[in-house]
């Protein structure tokens, strides 16, 4: 797959649909290469901008499908890329696709890409719930964002039970805002998700565990119990009793509890017959 003369004319990053295009060949290569991509592999790539991992994947996996919101961009990359059934441009916005209109259920891909800071967390959301969610994410985006996702007991927040509960998330390495025309005020860092086969919650749902965690968060710098309480709406003696079962502090602080903890206790919260 070859790519052919670009078209003459200049992109202008839009601040509305928070562009900034990757410019680091080097780092454009170490976030291919986190994927590993194989001759054989189906690859989606999000938010492919000017082109700069399109053209590394291109020529690396069996079929490239990218996601371009941006009118112009879509085009640009349409004129640069040689048509075949191997590569295909869809002019959509990420978090309306259905990923199953596009590839049969039967068949794995994986997911790639430079995330707009602003929409990087529910993009992330969007295709870990998928019923033909990716089998491996490798994804660039606020370092900030990024650390929260994968964070470990002690600096924990709703993101990262969230994410934590349907992936297994790894940090790589953080770059300077110079990788980016134009540069960013923040760091970015790129991580790997590999989303689990099988929900990690046996009974109940992960939409209700997902409102006690919720709940939990209501107040970060709160002791756990006051969280729970005020947020819930239920009585102190009822949420005392329910984290002593479950093994937690009363006074410990939300971001200190594990996600195993938090199963745990919502576990309890079922087993009360409380309704969340």
């Amino acid at each position: 797959m070859s790519f052919s003369t670009p078209v003459n004319r200049r992109m202008k990053p839009k601040k509305s649909l928070g562009q900034n295009f990757l410019i680091d060949l080097n780092v454009a290569h170490r976030i291919v290469d986190a994927i590993s991509p194989l001759t054989t592999d189906t690859v989606v790539e999000i938010g492919p901008g000017k082109g700069i991992l399109t053209k590394i994947l291109a020529g690396r996996v069996e079929y490239l499908i990218c996601i371009e919101m941006d009118d112009f961009l879509s085009q640009n990359l349409k004129s640069k890329l040689n048509a075949t059934a191997k590569f295909k441009i869809i002019n959509a916005d990420a978090l309306k696709i259905d990923i199953s209109d596009v590839i049969p259920l039967s068949t794995q891909y994986k997911l790639i890409g430079n995330l707009p800071y602003n929409v990087a967390s529910p993009i992330i959301r969007h295709y870990l719930t998928m019923d033909n969610k990716p089998s491996f994410i490798t994804v660039m985006l606020q370092k900030e964002v990024a650390d929260l996702i994968a964070a470990k007991p002690g600096k924990m927040g709703y993101l990262s039970v969230e994410f934590q509960l349907r992936s297994t998330v790894e940090k790589l390495f953080t770059v300077h805002p110079s990788v980016f025309k134009p540069a960013p005020k923040v760091k970015s860092t790129v991580i790997t998700m590999k989303p689990h086969e099988k929900s990690k919650i046996i009974a109940g749902s992960e939409s209700e565990f997902l409102t006690l965690v919720r709940a939990g968060f209501s107040a970060p710098r709160k002791q756990i119990h006051n969280c729970l309480q005020h947020s819930l709406e239920l009585s102190k003696d009822l949420i005392w009793d329910i984290l002593k079962l479950a093994g937690i502090d009363l006074k410990n602080r939300p971001q200190t509890l594990s996600l195993e903890d938090w199963i745990r206790l919502y576990t309890v919260f079922l087993e009360r017959g409380v309704n969340l």
